[in-house]
């Protein structure tokens, strides 16, 4: 299939965002009409046995904690409609997501007020919420004088509750907690449906965090959908009915350049209590209920198009070679790997619908494409989105809690005539929010979405979700990127006019473009998104040289603005044998010093912390670090960890061989923990934060010299190395030349002392985040006169002397799957079977890549970077040892038995620019952030001259952030004049280019003019926002908006 596709000229002036309106069945009859802001979200009445398991969850929508003063819970019996149980909720307060959780002892997480066992009783009960009310008590009879929210339910069919019902919930029937729903517990959850109508419906026990609000009711007894697709785990998870019998169904994968059938099985089984069943290999992180009978099915799920489908029948009736047909399809989903590419197959499986499009490096990060609308809509691949993968589990997806609603206006000629189709305007909307941000987004992180023509525009409206609120708020600033540009639109057969700005939304509601103003509902997204600083673990120093412990210490940095005043933060020390909190610090009525850095510590360490520790409070490991905010204090010595409050968390361990499995589960989900490798220095060594500013990322960290109070020493990935003891070891990896066909190395260069011997050396190859090897070679022969040996594949040109090692081309290939990162190790004296994990005490030397995505995740006993490698082109490519770059390792051309080519600092293009933002804020002077903008500016370099430059050959990079101007300077060295050409042809486009560039989800405009030291711009011509402007644009709006009553309107 092949759409139809006009360029429009469109204009995106106004990008409204404003509260969802979550209606509710109850109104007082003596309050004016009112939004409700807290709600009963979640109710587990009836548990299987003993009811120890009992909870009422009350959820505020600003997300956020919140003084719950005024408000009071009542349960009312049905057995004569009076109160039997009172909670005055003053004095309490939600967790900082909006939650209070009012339980039993053992509901995990434990409830804020806890609840003697068998308290919520069964029904046909009611549970209600009033604010205002002081004259509440036990024994009293129902009423609706005050409420707020009400919920009237019952745990058997035949249960009646007239009386509740008639005063507490006129019209709408109790809700069943149906106790056969699962075969474990279950639980009431309030759940959203179309036009923002709020239900409730039986679910997944979820205290404290969001309710999954699976609709089963669109589901039955014979049918399933496709949930999950992992085509690197190689992975299918289907959806159904909880604790069901699964039989008469068919896999089936497809081949997109043929549209015929590669794979069939029969699928059979049961599902989980969540309705979930996993086929797939037989996994050693996660087991599956029904396992693929051929490990070669892994091959099929990787070509550029692919099909997966399931049919209704048995695999008896599919031949592999036939074409896909759609008899007996229940569902199908059809992608594209690598180049965005339309496929046949895509006409038969989902027709009308584009196919889900996954970048090459996109799923090498145990990623998966997931469903996240569920589940009425089949065969249509803008129900999935990617994300991190969840075998097993529900999918992680776009949240109603981080959301925000969305108006654009394109003005179009005689839209009258017709009205594209809002799929194809949500397509366009996720392929260029992608480009802006630089993060994968597809239709499914849209909702509710709705176009019409109004007075010759066209006005589209949709609910904006993101999974995170680090994640909204780069989608915003890219959608107001997108509101500002003049993008070019290809949907249906539309044709472009002039810009004018958007007045109206598609109900006709006049939309102001109020870039600042305020609500009473703080869930309100403002139009001008600007990220909050979160204050962060920056250095952690648990284990000292020797028997000594007396300079531990735990550093804390904020990016925003300093002093920060640090009351209702928390931190806490666990214990990773017993799983407990062993030390609690309160770190209210402190402060960070000006430069955002805050120490604490044990009285030997210099500078003197803040807050002194005795000496070996901090423990080696496996252990963690936690920071908390909360304004009660919920966390104490003995204590389980928890999640609620948890702002940001170090796992780690001074031993490679210890696990904290627990620790890592709950504080830092899916990640590996840090290991504080004491072989990194004869001297001291500490887990540093140099690769972001993201809260809870292990791959942040990395293994430095101690800085306490200071800036992390991030730059010198190893110590410095010289060309007589490369990185300190007297055998080391000189090059390694990364090749573009099946086989992934062209050779292997190592350098160590002329004429010495490698009996006892070997190099391991590996792949994947677990380092898992894959080859073994046992090297053999003399370094060269140059102190050079190579180990080359057979068929490669070879001088045949002694100084060269020939291995069979077999070894150079990774029979696993294709991964996303791959690594050489250098081994001394060790033989290390296949399987096992890279154990850190034997290596000489490692240099580890990855096609380029911009990770950084580590790898076990290896503190080191990641060097990426663009996938552009089919030249070859090197990693060089380059004692001149800080990254140790250089992209550059291929000198096998040569000198590296290295860049020259001699030689080099200056880097002096501006750069706008819309806030200063967002760009702190620290080690992450220069980091992640000297990646960027590699990034960029190397896509337009593809003349193997990367993040080593920028130097001495630093700016200055006033006044919206981002001032830049540093140094570009080079090889050659030809790539210093090159580059200079980089910047001047660079400079011209009208596109955002993107940095880790924040945007920055390029085409700046530099200020003069006169305050004036050096070049006039260039026209970019300012403060006054942005403010004017905001007065404006706000009087036009409220001369025509619309904010009233939107918050009825």
């Amino acid at each position: 299939m092949k759409p139809r596709l006009w360029p429009v000229s469109v204009l995106l002036t106004c990008a409204l965002f404003h509260e969802v309106d979550s209606q509710n069945h109850v109104k007082s009859p003596l309050e004016p009409r009112r939004k409700p802001t807290f709600l009963i979200n979640e109710v587990n009445a009836d548990n299987p046995g003993d009811d120890a398991q009992e909870y009422l969850e009350l959820y505020h929508s600003s997300g956020q904690q919140v003084l719950l003063d005024g408000y009071s819970v009542v349960l009312y019996n049905g057995n004569g409609n009076t109160a039997y149980y009172v909670k005055d909720l003053s004095g309490l307060s939600t967790d900082d997501k909006g939650f209070l959780l009012l339980g039993s002892q053992a509901v995990v997480p434990t409830p804020k007020v806890i609840l003697p066992k068998n308290t919520i009783q069964n029904g046909p009960d009611a549970i209600a919420l009033y604010f205002g009310r002081t004259d509440l008590s036990r024994g009293m009879k129902v009423t609706n004088e005050s409420l707020v929210d009400a919920l009237v339910h019952k745990s058997k069919a035949s249960d009646r509750a007239d009386e509740l019902v008639r005063i507490l919930t006129p019209g709408v029937d109790p809700f069943l907690e149906d106790p056969f729903f699962r075969t474990t517990d279950e639980s009431l959850e309030r759940c959203q449906g179309p036009g923002s109508r709020w239900y409730f419906q039986v679910g997944t026990p979820t205290p404290g965090s969001d309710n999954h609000c699976i609709p089963f009711a669109q589901l039955n007894a014979s049918s399933m959908l496709l949930s999950e697709v992992n085509p690197v785990d190689t992975f299918v998870e289907l959806q159904g009915l909880p604790s069901t019998e699964v039989k008469d169904l068919v896999l089936v994968l497809a081949n997109g350049s043929n549209q015929e059938i590669s794979f069939v099985m029969d699928v059979h089984g049961r599902t989980s209590p969540d309705g979930l069943l996993l086929l797939g290999l037989d996994h050693d992180q996660f087991p599956v209920d029904l396992a693929f009978p051929d490990h070669n099915v892994s091959f099929l799920f990787r070509a550029d198009a692919s099909g997966v489908a399931l049919y209704r029948g048995h695999a008896s009736h599919f031949t592999v070679g036939d074409s896909v047909s759609t008899v007996g399809l229940l569902d199908a989903l059809v992608y594209t790997m690598g180049e965005r590419v339309e496929s046949k197959l895509q006409d038969i499986l989902t027709p009308g619908k584009h196919p889900f499009h996954v970048k090459d490096e996109s799923l090498y990060n145990d990623t998966s494409i997931s469903r996240c609308v569920c589940c009425g809509l089949t065969r249509d691949p803008s129900a999935f989105i990617l994300d991190q993968r969840t075998p097993g589990r529900f999918n992680d997806c776009p949240r109603e809690r981080f959301s925000q609603d969305v108006s654009l206006c394109f003005q179009v000629a005689d839209c009258q005539r017709e009205i594209p189709e809002e799929n194809e305007i949500v397509m366009f909307l996720s392929q260029v929010l992608e480009k802006q941000c630089d993060c994968p987004v597809s239709p499914a992180y849209f909702k509710d979405s709705a176009a019409a023509c109004q007075d010759g525009e066209l006005a589209f409206t949709a609910q904006l979700r993101a999974r995170s609120a680090a994640q909204l708020q780069s989608l915003s600033q890219a959608l107001l990127v997108l509101s500002r540009s003049k993008e070019v639109a290809q949907f249906g057969k539309w044709h472009g006019m002039r810009q004018k700005t958007c007045s109206k939304d598609a109900h006709g509601t006049e939309i102001p473009t109020d870039t600042g103003a305020t609500s009473e509902d703080p869930r309100v997204i403002q139009t001008t998104p600007t990220p909050q600083p979160e204050l962060l673990i920056n250095e952690v120093n648990p284990d000292n040289p020797g028997s000594r412990e007396d300079t531990e210490y735990i550093e804390l940095f904020y990016p925003g603005p300093a002093p920060f005043e640090m009351d209702n933060y928390w931190l806490v020390l666990y214990n990773g044998k017993n799983n407990l909190a062993y030390k609690v610090v309160s770190l209210g009525g402190h402060r960070t010093n000006e430069r955002g850095y805050f120490l604490v510590g044990n009285a030997g360490v210099a500078p003197k912390p803040s807050i002194v520790l005795p000496d070996t409070t901090i423990q080696n490991g496996a252990d963690a670090v936690a920071l908390y905010h909360s304004a009660t204090p919920i966390y104490h010595v003995n204590g389980p960890p928890t999640a609620e409050g948890l702002v940001d968390a170090v796992v780690y361990t001074a031993r490679g061989s210890d696990r904290a499995d627990k620790l890592l589960e709950i504080l830092a989900p899916g990640q590996r923990i840090l290991y504080e490798n004491d072989s990194y220095s004869t001297e001291d060594e500490s887990l540093s934060r140099c690769h972001s500013l993201r809260p809870r990322d292990h791959s942040s960290f990395k293994v430095t010299e101690i800085t306490p109070l200071y800036e992390n020493a991030c730059m010198a990935v190893v110590p410095k190395a010289t060309d007589e003891t490369p990185h300190h070891h007297s055998v080391a990896i000189n090059e390694v030349g990364v090749a573009t066909s099946t086989a992934l190395y062209q050779f292997v260069e190592l350098k160590g002392p002329s004429g010495a011997r490698l009996k006892g050396y070997s190099l391991m190859l590996f792949s994947g985040h677990d380092a898992k090897p894959y080859a073994s070679i046992q090297l053999q022969g003399t370094f060269a006169s140059n102190g050079i040996f190579l180990v080359l594949p057979e068929g490669q040109p070879s001088k045949g002397h002694n100084h060269e090692q020939l291995v069979k081309p077999s070894l150079w290939i990774d029979p696993s799957a294709p991964q996303k990162s791959h690594g050489v190790a250098l081994l001394r004296h060790m033989q290390v079977p296949n399987g096992t994990l890279v154990p850190n005490e034997i290596l000489e030397d490692v240099v580890v890549f990855s096609w380029e995505t911009g990770t950084s995740r580590g790898y076990p006993g290896h503190p080191g970077a990641i060097y990426l490698i663009p996938r552009k082109g089919d030249r070859p490519l090197s990693l060089s040892h380059c004692p001149s770059c800080n990254e140790t390792f250089a992209l550059s051309d291929p000198t096998p038995g040569l000198e590296n080519r290295c860049p020259l600092q001699s030689q080099y293009l200056d880097l002096g620019m501006c750069l706008m933002t819309p806030d200063c804020s967002l760009w702190p002077q620290s080690p992450p952030v220069l980091a992640s903008l000297q990646r960027a500016l590699a990034r960029s370099m190397e896509e337009s001259c593809s003349c193997s430059v990367s993040s080593c050959y920028i130097h001495e990079l630093d700016f200055t952030c006033l006044d919206s101007v981002l001032k830049l300077s540093g140094r570009v060295s080079t090889r050659s004049q030809e790539q210093l050409e090159l580059l200079a042809q980089w910047r001047v486009n660079f400079s011209a280019s009208p596109n955002p560039f993107p940095v880790e989800g924040r945007l920055l405009k390029v085409n700046a003019a530099c200020p003069s030291p006169n305050g004036t711009a050096s070049r006039s011509e260039v026209h970019s926002f300012r403060p006054w402007e942005t403010a004017l644009i905001v007065v404006g709006s706000i009087l036009l908006s409220t001369a025509v009553g619309c904010c009233g309107r939107l918050l009825d």
